[in-house]
């Protein structure tokens, strides 16, 4: 091989190994959305909330399902100390431990049973007998219920969570404001 098929088999390499990487780098970005970017690689049907209290969204991640099974979505919005999280599993996984709570009489969410738990430490009977859905301002508390699934997806088990002086309506507010995070099927 002479001195100039050597230069154009260069070019040639080289010119192949950006339009490579251009292609991988725009494959990576994904659609910017990242509920429909992490939707594509579950089975079942993720939500998010319309209200969020006014809050920005701070997180958003895939993580590893303890238990097992699919990865679960953690997303966070929060301003100060006032804090919402989202957690959601396939119904039915166990992939975290929302923490020692007592257990409230169950609420409805769009007609669903949700469960209702307040932070209030169950090891300390005399605080625990008097725990209410008022204390979710002081302490935090949580909801966790199932919603069905989507475009054939699988139903998911939704934990909405306050902390950091968030109300108990306020929670409820935003479990309520649960949408379809996908607008179209993906399959």
């Amino acid at each position: 091989m002479n001195i100039v098929q050597h230069r154009r088999a260069v070019i040639v390499l080289l010119s192949a190994l950006v339009v490579f990487a251009g292609v991988n780098q725009a494959g990576a970005m994904g659609s910017g959305n990242p509920y429909l970017d992490a939707q594509t690689g579950l089975t079942y049907s993720l939500y998010k909330p319309v209200n969020t209290l006014g809050f920005p969204q701070t997180k958003f991640q895939l993580l590893v399902c303890g238990g097992g099974g699919e990865q679960w979505v953690y997303t966070r919005f929060n301003k100060a100390k006032k804090t919402v999280e989202v957690m959601q599993t396939m119904a039915g996984a166990h992939c975290s431990n929302p923490g020692l709570s007592m257990k409230m009489p169950n609420t409805k969410i769009n007609g669903i049973t949700a469960g209702v738990f307040v932070y209030c430490d169950p090891t300390k009977p005399a605080l625990a007998k008097k725990c209410s859905t008022n204390d979710v301002t002081k302490v935090g508390g949580y909801l966790s219920f199932v919603l069905p699934g989507y475009y054939k997806m699988k139903a998911v088990s939704m934990q909405v969570q306050a902390t950091g002086g968030v109300t108990y309506s306020q929670l409820v507010a935003v479990a309520r404001s649960m949408t379809p995070a996908s607008t179209k099927a993906s399959n």
